[in-house]
């Protein structure tokens, strides 16, 4: 994801785990995508604390348990973690599958 929440890479392991291919990923906003709707305006207000040089978060940077969305509308939980990345372009957060 970039800093405006937009997928920017989708992996063959992501198309498996949340059901839609890169194509239909890559473009597509994050949360709407994979953060089920009652955690969505908390996900939002976090990347924009983040956006605006507040702190980093409570997700960031750790492993942790996320509940997620598949594109069928079943929710699972998930082990993660999101890093963030500096890029000449602007900030990116990887998110890695810390086990399963």
């Amino acid at each position: 994801m970039d800093g405006a929440g937009m997928v920017i890479q989708w992996s063959p392991q992501a198309e498996k785990l949340f059901g839609w291919t890169d194509a239909e990923a890559i473009g597509s906003r994050l949360s709407e995508l994979i953060i089920p709707e009652r955690n969505r305006a908390a996900h939002e207000a976090g990347l924009r604390r983040f956006m605006q040089g507040g702190s980093q978060g409570a997700l960031l940077n750790r492993p942790l348990d996320i509940t997620m969305l598949h594109r069928d509308g079943h929710e699972f939980d998930l082990p993660v973690r999101i890093d963030s990345q500096a890029t000449p372009t602007g900030p990116r957060f990887p998110a890695y599958v810390t086990r399963q």
